[in-house]
């Protein structure tokens, strides 16, 4: 056991022998002035005393010590916060931010300082920032409910960045609400994945829709102009459609240039 686990019996076994020892002197003194009807309890009187006064010590210890204990779990416990990767904000009651962590500091920019005091929309909240979700998120926090979302966020130089967040109302062991807590994620690379393939998706749309309709007139007329040429006897007639069919094929051949270049720059 820790040195200090034997402080509070130390005290007590200590204050004990001191009065064992020093209370009879003291109360041979005192019985001069009391009455001989209130004297004759003297020795009854010293047992109430000692134990009133040392419950009274003993409840005082014991609630330093639970103090101390809780304050010792509070450091640990925001040291151990304050090195994770996720951005922690925690807010009182009216949404004003009372402590960050580091990795807030390092993605948003801002100090401990700048941001005490603050809203998160006075603070992060910008143009791209979805008001939406803001509502949504209002609700929650006026039901004191936990909420989930994605937002648009702005670091101090205006930087935007995509941040995934869960608020948490926190309660105290009596029920009442103390203030809340967001912990969020910086998304960005999530959410440029997304992008790509939202692109890729329009690239393969675009170059879908040039082969279903770009493409099918050269082949159509190809097809047809092949037939007629053989069907055809006459010659001249013939090369006439030849010439025809060397443009169609022509056109289906700029049509696939078109195509590459479609996908190349989506």
């Amino acid at each position: 056991m820790k040195a200090r686990d034997y402080r509070i019996p130390i005290i007590y076994i200590v204050l004990g022998v001191l009065w064992i020892t020093l209370s009879d002197s003291f109360l041979k003194t005192m019985e001069s002035y009391l009455t001989p009807e209130i004297a004759r309890y003297t020795a009854s009187l010293k047992g109430i005393f000692y134990v009133f006064a040392t419950g009274f010590l003993l409840y005082f210890l014991l609630k330093r010590e639970q103090k101390k204990l809780a304050e010792g779990n509070n450091k640990r416990m925001t040291e151990i916060i304050d090195k994770m990767n996720n951005l922690v904000i925690v807010s009182d009651i009216k949404g004003n931010i009372t402590w960050v962590n580091h990795a807030f500091v390092k993605v948003t920019g801002y100090t401990m300082q700048e941001a005490l005091g603050k809203t998160h929309g006075a603070l992060l909240y910008g143009p791209k920032t979805d008001m939406e979700v803001v509502k949504t998120l209002s609700k929650a926090i006026n039901n004191k409910e936990f909420f989930s979302g994605e937002l648009v966020n702005y670091a101090k130089g205006g930087k935007e960045y995509w941040s995934q967040f869960n608020l948490s109302p926190m309660f105290n062991a009596k029920g009442g609400l103390e203030g809340y807590m967001s912990i969020e994620n910086n998304i960005d690379d999530s959410k440029h994945k997304e992008d790509l393939i939202v692109q890729q998706h329009q690239k393969l749309k675009a170059v879908s829709w040039l082969n279903s309709h770009e493409i099918r007139k050269p082949v159509a007329s190809i097809m047809a102009l092949t037939e007629l040429i053989l069907e055809e006897t006459d010659q001249e007639e013939q090369k006439e459609l030849v010439k025809y069919l060397h443009q169609s094929t022509m056109d289906l051949d700029l049509i696939i240039h078109q195509i590459n270049e479609e996908a190349a720059v989506k």
